[in-house]
């Protein structure tokens, strides 16, 4: 079972090459293809030198939507993985991975465990996105019904959406919902994938068995300074949830930690 694993990467070399050469260390003859969205550094040089992989160069940042599908196009096996340049794998499990994957004709993508680099679990998953569940999180406080989260099993179970870091998928499957939605640059296009595979009634799958390392937000670091990274994601949240439900969402989280810091104080 062939696997093509494309990659999304822009001035981000360093953690790109040791991405790189964590998948040929433990993958067998993967074909990578490295989408570099107009790099201003040493990307293209420095991961020309690597191994099974194939450099298509754009002349700008297209986005992340746009760019994994270009590289779509080139991918020549049935199952493909879209990866972060700031992920690195810890092993074979990846073929784990695949193998499940095979036989299970209703998971339209699935996704692995993510590790922070000390380790530690990261949340990777999300509930359904609405007004209602940010209600029940934010007022009721009942946890892990709005916000990422980490599924406490060790088996595979169906979710509603998983981090678009790293997800499994058929290149029929993919491209026959419309592959990555061009709308977005970058952030919820992964939100808008899952909604859309849910929609259809196929399965978005956690799959514990198979950890990755995530340096989570070394691929966009260099989109904005760390103190204005969270207004990135304004612009693709209002694409998201349309301006109503963007501003009724964002009222509701507000209004409910502010409820919350009286209610604890009492």
């Amino acid at each position: 079972m062939k696997l093509s694993i494309i990659i999304v990467t822009w001035n981000t070399a360093e953690i790109t090459k040791k991405c790189v050469q964590t998948i040929n260390k433990f993958l067998d003859n993967p074909e990578i293809i490295l989408v570099d969205n107009g790099s201003t550094d040493n990307t293209v040089e420095l991961l020309s030198q690597e191994k099974n992989i194939k450099i298509i160069k754009n002349n700008s940042n297209l986005g992340f939507s746009k760019a994994n599908n270009i590289g779509l196009k080139e991918a020549s096996n049935e199952y493909v993985i879209f990866m972060n340049s700031d992920i690195e794998l810890m092993d074979n499990s990846v073929n784990d991975l695949l193998v499940y994957f095979k036989d299970k004709k209703n998971i339209g993508i699935i996704g692995p465990k993510f590790l922070n680099p000390d380790l530690t679990p990261q949340a990777s998953v999300f509930p359904k996105q609405s007004a209602f569940n940010a209600f029940k999180e934010f007022w009721l406080n009942q946890k892990n019904s709005y916000s990422k989260y980490i599924p406490s099993t060790k088996n595979p179970i169906k979710v509603w959406a998983v981090s678009g870091g790293f997800i499994l998928t058929r290149k029929s499957f993919f491209k026959s919902i419309g592959a990555w939605n061009e709308k977005y640059f970058f952030y919820f296009e992964d939100m808008d994938l899952c909604r859309k595979i849910n929609k259809i009634g196929k399965d978005v799958v956690f799959y514990p068995q198979c950890q990755i390392i995530h340096r989570h937000g070394a691929s966009g670091s260099k989109l904005a300074d760390s103190n204005n990274q969270w207004r990135r994601l304004i612009p693709s949240s209002k694409k998201y949830h349309g301006p109503l439900n963007y501003y009724l969402i964002n009222f509701i989280i507000w209004s409910g930690q502010k409820w919350q810091k009286i209610f604890l104080k009492k």
